[in-house]
């Protein structure tokens, strides 16, 4: 079968890919599935988000967090309804749709960083809450220059871009970051 996928003469859709990650190599699976995309997204968060401390509090916001990194019209999208909700339908529908997935990836999201925290490239610390964890990035176990990929070009611009819309992201509660995402621009959700 790989070989039939390699020697396929089947040429891309029109107007080629589209979305997050639309610069990246075309991967035979969704790109919000692929593992070590993920946790590549986890370490910019923490790296480009988390403050001078490099840290997360609230384990649950990386998922929605990763959504805006990986796709910058949504970036775009935020610039324009700074102070003012979604005027039209199909910047409420890619909003809302950046919400289910966030949703729908947590769990997947959860485990790798589990799985980063046992290699030792992160740290977990149990907050107030019990089902809440505050990430921090362990710097030391990061390889030199692993942050400066140029793959990850538009990831780390969306960073900064995100950084000056909703500022102090690494301390704003869970709920407070859906309200600055979601809610004031007029997107009904729901915290599970």
């Amino acid at each position: 079968m790989r070989s039939e996928l390699e020697n396929s003469t089947e040429q891309p859709s029109a107007g080629g890919p589209r979305g997050p990650h639309k610069n990246k190599r075309p991967l035979f699976f969704i790109s919000g599935e692929d593992f070590y995309f993920v946790a590549y997204s986890i370490l910019l968060v923490l790296e480009y988000l988390g403050g001078s401390a490099r840290r997360v509090k609230d384990h649950r916001k990386i998922a929605y967090l990763i959504q805006f990194l990986g796709d910058s019209r949504l970036i775009d999208l935020l610039e324009r309804t700074q102070g003012a909700g979604v005027a039209n339908a199909a910047d409420r529908e890619l909003l809302f749709s950046s919400y289910a997935n966030s949703e729908l990836h947590k769990r997947e999201v959860f485990k790798i960083i589990f799985s980063m925290e046992r290699r030792g490239f992160l740290r977990m610390q149990r907050a107030d809450s019990p089902e809440v964890l505050d990430i921090a990035l362990i710097s030391d176990a990061i390889p030199q220059g692993f942050f400066k990929n140029s793959s990850f070009a538009e990831e780390r611009g969306n960073a900064e871009k995100l950084k000056v819309l909703v500022p102090r992201l690494s301390l704003l509660t869970f709920e407070r970051l859906l309200d600055r995402l979601y809610r004031e621009r007029g997107v009904r959700v729901w915290a599970s």
